[in-house]
């Protein structure tokens, strides 16, 4: 096998690996073999100014006979988080976050600033900065720095930097949120107290811990024919994507890493379920057939039954929902959390699962139901884990003690 050819410079500049102003001024270069097997020595184009690492990125990441690609040496922040964004084929509604946090916050303080100039001590000092301004919650944060680390990884990647400033930086702090657990008394009174037209959906939430969208998006063809399962595989949209439009989308959060999950229906659900249909006919409906790396006006439709509508014949949207169904209820049953807020509807979620996990149901049987990972359900209710210490603990412990030997016989010989 051929060995790769490696970038030199030929001049006796003191500075050739750290190009500095006003120092070396020259391009580096590499043996060049043609097709007739005479070598000769080719320059990389425009690779004044870069370092000895960069120009060999350049050169490894070439076909054979291409012609190098120059390193530009005042590349900045901004073109290359251009770049990089134009190339993610993420979903759309993903794009249009990373767009925003690049726009917003990431091209105001890095844009005019040269790629490889960036400097870990700098970028620890901007997690410091993002960490003390109040402005900023930490979670917008945190998202904001994840795009920056994507951005410069694929920098390094692509031979634009020769090291990662974001390498080994710890991200700015995100504190626990504290999720509101609902009382069976106060999950019966929400769906006594919901507008019959709307009033299983919350029942959806907190007897199968669904995610909103899904629950808005339950169709005849997701309950299985005995009632007793329920496939959960779509969920209604309303964004960029839909036309700012509620949606039916064959597509789950966690797409395409899992696109369906099975959880129990309890009885209950079933009969009001069954009650429902009786008194609210399902209405058939377009549903997007999604498919991984294309947007929704390239995919294919199909035809599904939904069966949570509007009195005006459209999907539900959590803007309405939330605003004319939810709070409002809630304000009227007079349920806050400690700090006096209105818990959400993934509230009810968070209650489903701290309710199977206290009462000892598996962790990777929670996980299959919800569609998380059991190493996401260990970091989110590592406290609930903690619970069973009195039950499997117990049981562990009696496993391991000491074993307990009967007193042989007296006057038997061994």
């Amino acid at each position: 096998m051929a060995r790769k050819p490696t970038v030199y410079k030929r001049c006796e500049c003191p500075d050739q690996n750290w190009p500095k102003k006003g120092g070396c001024n020259h391009s580096w270069s590499y043996n060049l073999t043609n097709s007739q097997g005479r070598r000769t020595r080719a320059s990389i184009p425009d690779s004044v100014g870069a370092t000895q690492a960069q120009a060999q990125a350049v050169l490894d990441g070439m076909s054979s006979g291409a012609t190098p690609e120059p390193v530009p040496a005042n590349l900045a922040f901004r073109q290359w988080a251009a770049d990089w964004l134009s190339r993610r084929r993420s979903k759309e509604c993903t794009v249009v976050k990373y767009e925003i946090a690049i726009r917003i916050h990431l091209n105001p303080r890095w844009g005019s600033q040269r790629l490889r100039t960036i400097k870990k001590a700098q970028v620890e000092a901007w997690v410091q900065e993002m960490e003390a301004d109040e402005g900023i919650a930490n979670s917008t944060a945190e998202g904001h720095w994840k795009v920056f680390q994507m951005i410069m990884k694929d920098a390094l990647q692509n031979g634009k930097i020769t090291a990662n400033p974001t390498y080994e930086v710890e991200g700015p702090y995100v504190s626990a949120t504290d999720s509101y657990v609902f009382s069976p008394d106060e999950c019966w009174a929400i769906y006594d107290e919901f507008p019959e037209r709307y009033r299983p959906i919350p029942m959806v939430g907190f007897a199968c811990g669904v995610r909103q969208g899904e629950a808005f998006g339950v169709c005849v063809d997701a309950i299985a024919a005995d009632g007793k399962l329920l496939t959960v595989r779509r969920q209604v949209l309303r964004s960029k994507e839909t036309g700012n439009r509620p949606g039916l989308v064959d597509r789950l959060k966690t797409s395409p890493r899992l696109n369906t999950k099975d959880v129990p229906l309890p009885p209950y659900l079933q009969d009001v379920l069954g009650e429902y249909m009786e008194r609210f006919p399902p209405q058939s409906t377009e549903t997007v057939l999604w498919e991984h790396k294309k947007k929704i006006d390239d995919c294919k439709r199909g035809s599904t039954r939904a069966l949570f509508w509007t009195a005006r014949g459209g999907l539900v949207c959590r803007n309405y929902f939330n605003e004319g169904l939810w709070k409002p209820t809630l304000l009227k049953l007079g349920i806050k959390d400690e700090n006096g807020n209105l818990p959400t509807f993934h509230d009810l979620r968070h209650t489903f699962i701290s309710t199977c996990l206290q009462n000892a149901i598996p962790e990777h049987t929670v996980a299959a139901w919800v569609g998380d990972t059991v190493d996401e359900l260990r970091r989110t209710y590592s406290h609930l884990l903690k619970n069973h210490t009195d039950t499997h603990g117990a049981v562990a412990g009696s496993l391991t003690a000491r074993p307990t030997h009967s007193p042989s016989p007296v006057g038997i010989a061994a």
